[in-house]
């Protein structure tokens, strides 16, 4: 928001959203407290990461009257308008950025470390949304691993800043006779807030991953709603309509403040985000844009410290995600827990580090254009982007520059490495793969042709693909995958099932179609986290009952905290290598309760052989003790997934599995003749 430059008008006064407007800026800080409260888990924030949507229908009605402004002075330039907007933004964005990668070269591993440099390439070239897009889903590293997530919503703003002129350009010019510039202009608005609040409501139902939480076609509508506000002031001031209107009065700025801070304090639910509930903070913002309030400094809105808060606001965004990231890091690794005092600290050095930054970073690019000229500007942020990429490009050929950490630490490294075996075959929770072929195949290709037997389940099943494969290959198995995240096996059922996705329902249904088939593979491995006792036992019936062999895979651990971090945690703590952790193999750890449910659902089968149980906890868990880490290596690769680099010490089990399996359906074909 700018406070300086106000266009004239015709009648001398200034353009509709170009004079300086307290409550915006207001709003601005109201919305920017509110996310630090969320990100840093502050009570009385639950709901605090509608501070980014509200954030984002303020940019929608500035920049959309600054456009139509310029249109109606006949001086519009698209390109003078993003070098405005790059102005703003880019300058404090690459400091941003350029410090998490230096403060990142101390505390990151290679791995992580990679990873991040090519986020901070995508947050300087704007593109991060699409960068984090792609790397949401169930087997996404965690957000307090990633210091520049934040900067998704800069791309995704940045994408509205040039789509928008360029489409409110060219509807004014090919406005008819028949109908004004500005309606024209607010027909065109309307159309596309309308797309995109049916693009996001039906991806906030579809979408399983969650992806559409960085899509400009799923928020689109929420900028587009603050610039439907100003084309509506525009023309209503154009049209020389006199008096205020009730949505001008200062109870419905009342409502609209209550109704954003009430979004800020609820608990809302931020999985299905943008949805149906995000309609409520973008009322609420549209509301209080359309009823101008408390434009004296003497009003509450005006005190100085709200207002120095809503200046600083764009770099108090910028830097606190990573202090939240980079201070949890450091208070983690050195057993610190993170209280009130903490958090304190952390709002206090974002806000301190925002004014800085606000100060000798942002307004030196907004007010000295006689400097930073546009050639300049842009020259900098090109060399700014390519020396990152250089450096960029040195990393990946040295890995990630491993001599910076102590060795120690690269086995634990190797351990976290999040990629599920054959992922291209894995199927994400919209039910979508890389792979283009129905299901993959494993085990040995000699056996190619009618499949003998299929992976089913979710990622807890495809974790042992690696050892399955192994064994499949020894005992002439030609496999198929058919795994899909955070999608449990079961046999489908309106009643029952109501509750779960549809791409799993109809993935399940889909693959019990298959696999009951006369061509079907005659082996069902399958395993499942979620699965209950009942759940298992009628599937393990309904094929049993087919004539299929079943082999259940019993739960291993559920260790309740990521294991490669809590590891790296207590090597540096001791400052040298641990090579290995067991803990005691408690009930809780071991799942006993969640076995025993299993057991005593398929303990009617003990004499089927066409039942086969394979218990993988004896290779980890012995006498009284579950190995985390044995031999310098991690078994697991989080808090329940095994690790890939241990995967195949499972493979005796699936060998014998495999053997027995066969041997059953052997003798059940002799009988048969």
């Amino acid at each position: 928001m700018e406070k300086t430059g106000a266009l004239p008008t015709a009648a001398g006064k200034p353009a509709i959203a170009d004079a300086f407007r307290l409550d915006i800026n207001a709003l601005r800080a109201l919305s920017v407290i509110a996310v630090l409260g969320f990100h840093f888990q502050i009570p009385g924030f639950a709901g605090g990461f509608v501070g980014v949507d509200v954030f984002l229908v303020i940019t929608g009605y500035l920049m959309t009257a600054k456009v139509l402004n310029e249109l109606k002075l006949g001086r519009f330039s698209p390109w003078t308008f993003w070098m405005m907007r790059m102005r703003r933004i880019y300058p404090a964005l690459a400091v941003l950025t350029i410090a998490t990668v230096i403060v990142g070269w101390f505390v990151t591993l290679p791995a992580e470390y990679l990873r991040h440099l090519l986020q901070a390439l995508s947050a300087l070239t704007l593109l991060s949304n699409f960068a984090f897009k792609s790397d949401s889903g169930y087997f996404a590293m965690a957000a307090q691993t990633k210091p520049l997530l934040h900067t998704w919503s800069l791309s995704l703003e940045w994408q509205f800043y040039f789509f928008m002129p360029l489409i409110v350009g060219l509807v004014w010019r090919l406005a008819s006779r028949a109908i004004s510039e500005i309606s024209a202009v607010i027909l065109a608005l309307q159309v596309f807030a309308v797309l995109s609040l049916a693009w996001c409501l039906r991806a906030s139902e579809q979408d399983a991953t969650g992806s559409s939480y960085f899509s400009l076609q799923a928020r689109a509508w929420e900028p587009l709603a603050g610039g439907l506000i100003a084309a509506a002031e525009i023309r209503r001031r154009s049209e020389g309509l006199a008096g205020r209107s009730w949505l001008q009065s200062p109870v419905a700025a009342f409502a609209g403040w209550a109704l954003v801070a009430g979004c800020v304090v609820y608990p809302l639910p931020e999985a299905r985000w943008p949805g149906l509930l995000t309609i409520l903070p973008i009322l609420g913002s549209v509301v209080i844009l359309a009823a101008p309030q408390g434009s004296q400094e003497a009003s509450l809105l005006g005190a100085s410290a709200i207002q120095r808060v809503g200046d600083w606001s764009y770099s108090i965004y910028l830097w606190h995600w990573p202090v939240w990231v980079f201070a949890l890091s450091w208070l983690s690794v050195r057993g610190y827990g993170v209280g009130p005092t903490q958090k304190t600290l952390m709002v206090l050095v974002s806000l301190a580090i925002g004014a800085i930054s606000y100060r000798y970073v942002e307004q030196p690019f907004r007010i000295r254009k006689d400097l930073w000229t546009p050639r300049r500007l842009l020259g900098a942020s090109i060399v700014s982007f390519a020396l990152l990429a250089g450096f960029v490009s040195l990393a990946f050929l040295n890995k990630g520059f491993p001599g910076r950490l102590p060795e120690y630490l690269l086995s634990a490294e190797l351990a976290r490495r999040t990629s599920t075996p054959r992922d291209e075959c894995f199927r994400n929770a919209n039910s979508t793969k890389k792979a283009a072929e129905t299901y993959c195949s494993f085990g040995s290709a000699q056996a190619a042709g009618k499949p003998t037997a299929i992976l089913w389940g979710d990622s807890y099943a495809n974790q042992y693909l690696e050892p399955i494969s192994a064994a499949a290959r020894d005992n002439g198995i030609h496999g198929l995958i058919a795994t899909q995240s955070a999608c449990r096996a079961f046999v489908d059922d309106d009643a029952v099932n109501a509750g779960d996705r549809p791409p799993c329902r109809q993935f399940n249904r889909a693959t019990l179609e298959f696999v009951l088939a006369r061509e079907g593979p005659g082996i069902v491995v399958l395993n499942s986290n979620g699965s209950g006792g009942a759940e298992i036992s009628a599937l393990a019936e309904r094929l049993l009952s087919a004539g299929k062999t079943v082999i259940v895979i019993m739960p291993l651990l559920d260790i309740g905290f990521d294991l490669p971090q809590r590891w790296i945690e207590n090597q540096i703590r001791a400052g040298r290598a641990i090579g290995e952790w067991k803990v005691e193999a408690g009930p809780a750890i071991t799942r006993s309760a969640f076995r025993e449910e299993i057991s005593l659902a398929l303990d009617r089968y003990q004499d089927n052989p066409h039942l086969v149980i394979v218990d993988p906890l004896p290779v980890v868990c012995e006498q009284g003790y579950c190995y985390l880490v044995r031999d310098g290596q991690a078994n697991f690769r989080d808090t329940a997934h095994i690790s890939n680099v241990n995967a195949l010490q499972y493979r005796g089990l699936f060998d014998v599995a495999f053997r027995a399996a066969l041997r059953g359906r052997t003798e059940a074909e002799k009988k048969k003749d």
